[in-house]
C-alpha cells in the first residue's frame, strides 16, 4: 500500500501542477469557461468575480500539488484535494450528461478533452486522492516544519506573480491556433492527409397513415415492399456523423462590415503589412490605453502601414467611441467569441502580415513604429 500511496502523490501532484500552470499560463481564458458554467447554473451575479477566481484556482491547484510532494500539511492537504475533485467530478459529470459546456478548460488550449474524457479523468482522479486522503496519516513531510512553510509561501508567491504577469500582459506560452508565426489560412483548411468524418446516409419516410416518421438505411428500407412504399412518403436524406473527423483549427473566422456580410479576404489576404487592433467590447475596452494605440496606427499610417480594427460592438455604440478615441483606421466586425479568442486583450494589437501573424500585444505593451520598424518593415 505504501507504494500506491506514494505513486497517487506523485501522480496527482504532478497533474495539479501542469494543470494549475497550464491555466495560470492563460487566466483570462480559463475565466471565459468560468463565465460558461456561471451563465449554465444561472449565476451571472458571479461573472464579474471570474477572472480573480481563476487565478485563485490556478494558484491553488499549484501549491496543492506541491503540498502533496513534498508531504507538507497532509490534513489540510488531503481535505482540500478531497472537496475540490469532488465539486469538478459533479461538474464535468454534469457537462458528460447535458453536453452544456464542451470543454471543462482543465488544461486550457494545451489539451481539449471532451466533456465524456472530462469526466472519467476527474473519476480517475478522485480514486487516488482517495487512496492519499485515507493514508494522509502515514504521510510524512519530506522537510522540517519551518522548511515546509517556505515552501508553501514560494508555492504560493511564484505562480501568483505569474499568473498576474499572465493576466497584464499576454500568455508566455500560446496554444491558440491565432498564434504569433501561425498562418491564418492554413489553420483555416483543412488539415493534409487528415480524416473525414465518417457519415451514415439515412432516408426519413412518414407513414401516410399515423403521420410518425422514421428514418432508415439504405440496408433497411423496403424497397421491393409496393404496399410498403405506397403507404409511405419520403420526407428528407440526412447524413449522420457516426464517427468525427479532423477539422480546421480555425472554423469560424469571418469579418465583415456595414457595407459587405463578407470581406473576410480582403482584410485577410492583404500581403502588406497591417496592423489588426481588436477590441471584442469597446464598452468595456481600456479607453486611455487607446491613446497608444492610435498615436502608433497614426505613425504607421504616415510610413504607408494600414490599421483596421476589429470588434463585435454595433455600429451605433462603436461610431462614437471611434470618434472618442480619435481613431482614424475603419472599424469592422467579427464573432466576439473568436476576438477574445484571438489574443487575451481588449483592446490588444496583432500585426499581420498577408494572412501571417507577426506579433501580438497588450495594451499594457503598446509598441513604438520605431520598434516595429526596426524588427519587421526595414528587413
Amino acid at each position: 500500500m505504501k507504494a500506491a500511496v506514494t505513486f497517487s502523490r506523485i501522480f496527482v501532484g504532478c497533474l495539479f501542477i501542469f494543470s494549475g500552470f497550464i491555466k495560470a499560463n492563460d487566466p483570462i481564458g480559463f475565466s471565459y469557461k468560468l463565465d460558461e458554467y456561471f451563465e449554465l447554473f444561472h449565476m451571472p451575479f458571479l461573472i464579474p468575480l471570474t477572472v480573480y477566481m481563476a487565478m485563485g484556482i490556478c494558484v491553488l491547484e499549484i501549491a496543492l500539488g506541491v503540498m502533496l510532494l513534498l508531504g507538507e500539511f497532509m490534513e489540510f492537504t488531503a481535505w482540500l484535494l478531497l472537496l475540490l475533485i469532488v465539486f469538478f467530478t459533479f461538474l464535468t459529470g454534469y457537462s458528460a450528461i447535458t453536453g452544456a459546456v464542451s470543454d471543462c478548460g482543465c488544461f486550457g488550449d494545451a489539451l481539449k478533452l471532451t466533456p465524456f474524457q472530462s469526466f472519467m479523468k476527474d473519476l480517475v482522479l478522485l480514486v487516488f486522492i482517495l487512496v492519499i486522503f485515507i493514508y494522509r496519516k502515514q504521510i510524512n513531510p519530506v522537510f522540517n516544519l519551518k522548511w515546509s512553510k517556505f515552501h508553501v509561501s514560494m508555492a504560493v508567491l511564484i505562480p501568483t506573480l505569474f499568473t498576474v504577469y499572465c493576466y497584464a500582459y499576454l500568455p508566455v506560452i500560446d496554444f491558440r491556433a491565432y498564434k504569433i508565426g501561425n498562418n491564418l489560412r492554413e489553420q483555416m483548411a483543412f488539415p493534409l492527409g487528415g480524416k473525414r468524418d465518417s457519415t451514415v446516409l439515412t432516408l426519413v419516410y412518414k407513414d401516410k397513415a399515423s403521420g410518425s416518421e422514421q428514418g432508415y438505411s439504405m440496408k433497411e428500407l423496403p424497397f421491393s415492399d409496393s404496399v410498403w412504399m405506397a403507404n409511405h412518403e419520403f420526407i428528407k436524406q440526412d447524413n449522420k456523423v457516426i464517427i468525427e473527423g479532423d477539422k480546421p483549427k480555425i472554423t469560424d473566422f469571418n469579418i465583415w462590415s456595414e457595407d459587405s456580410p463578407d470581406i473576410t479576404a480582403e482584410v485577410l489576404d492583404d500581403p502588406n503589412y497591417r496592423l489588426w487592433i481588436i477590441s471584442y467590447d469597446l464598452t468595456k475596452a481600456s479607453k486611455s490605453s487607446f491613446e497608444a494605440i492610435v498615436k502608433l496606427t497614426d505613425e504607421c499610417e504616415k510610413h504607408g502601414i494600414k490599421s483596421v480594427g476589429l470588434t463585435s460592438t454595433d455600429y451605433a455604440i462603436m461610431d462614437p467611441i471611434r470618434h472618442e478615441i480619435n481613431a482614424a483606421f475603419p472599424f469592422y466586425y467579427a464573432d466576439q467569441t473568436v476576438l477574445r479568442t484571438m489574443i487575451r486583450s481588449n483592446p490588444g494589437i496583432m500585426l499581420m502580415k498577408g494572412s501571417t501573424v507577426m506579433g501580438m500585444w497588450h495594451y499594457h505593451a503598446v509598441p513604438s513604429y520605431e520598434k516595429l520598424n526596426e524588427k519587421f518593415f526595414s528587413k
